[in-house]
């Protein structure tokens, strides 16, 4: 049995041209499967964009917990709560519409002034500000979906944030100072 080397590359001298068109056809194989390959995923991520691999895979969980919010005494939200980081960065563009009296509530960690976006939002809305006790400390009023990427920023610290549908906040009456009052213990 010949060794493979000498089966495909000859060592007489005569056979010198045959080696290097062998060698040369291998090259060749190789550059264009490299060509090939380097096209596949380029033209793959060019379609994929600005595209998360996390939210390739997400699915909102936001429909799982839901609680009922009165505010100003007389107003009662049936609200979908997001608590983990995906869900609070998609909140209600998860949602093609909501009814008026459905509401987003985003429940964080620490005090602070947590500021919002429209980005892939599909329709108006009110965003307001509850500090710690559930007291409106801010509110934004119609927020419109050409607003992105303009950022709402409250003026006070804030732990939870609710979001309507746009005029919401006005036909309720709900100002600054209002109370907002929801159980989170249900969701445990």
């Amino acid at each position: 049995m010949k060794p493979l080397k000498s089966f495909i590359l000859l060592e007489k001298p005569e056979d010198k041209l045959r080696n290097r068109l062998i060698i040369l056809g291998f090259l060749l194989f190789i550059i264009i499967i490299s060509y090939v390959m380097y096209g596949s995923v380029a033209y793959g991520l060019s379609k994929l964009e600005n595209y998360s691999f996390q939210e390739a895979a997400y699915a909102p969980t936001v429909r799982l917990k839901t609680i009922e919010v009165d505010c100003a005494e007389k107003n009662k939200f049936k609200t979908y709560v997001v608590d983990g980081e995906m869900d609070k960065n998609k909140g209600l563009s998860v949602f093609s519409k909501i009814k008026n009296d459905e509401a987003m509530l985003f429940v964080f960690d620490t005090l602070d002034r947590y500021s919002f976006w429209m980005k892939d939002m599909k329709f108006p809305i009110d965003i307001v500000w509850l500090d710690q006790y559930g007291y409106v400390v801010d509110l934004k009023s119609d927020a419109l979906v050409n607003t992105y990427p303009e950022v709402f920023e409250p003026k006070a610290e804030s732990l939870y944030v609710l979001e309507f549908n746009a005029g919401i906040a006005q036909k309720m009456n709900i100002k600054i100072g209002d109370f907002c009052s929801f159980d989170l213990s249900t969701l445990k």
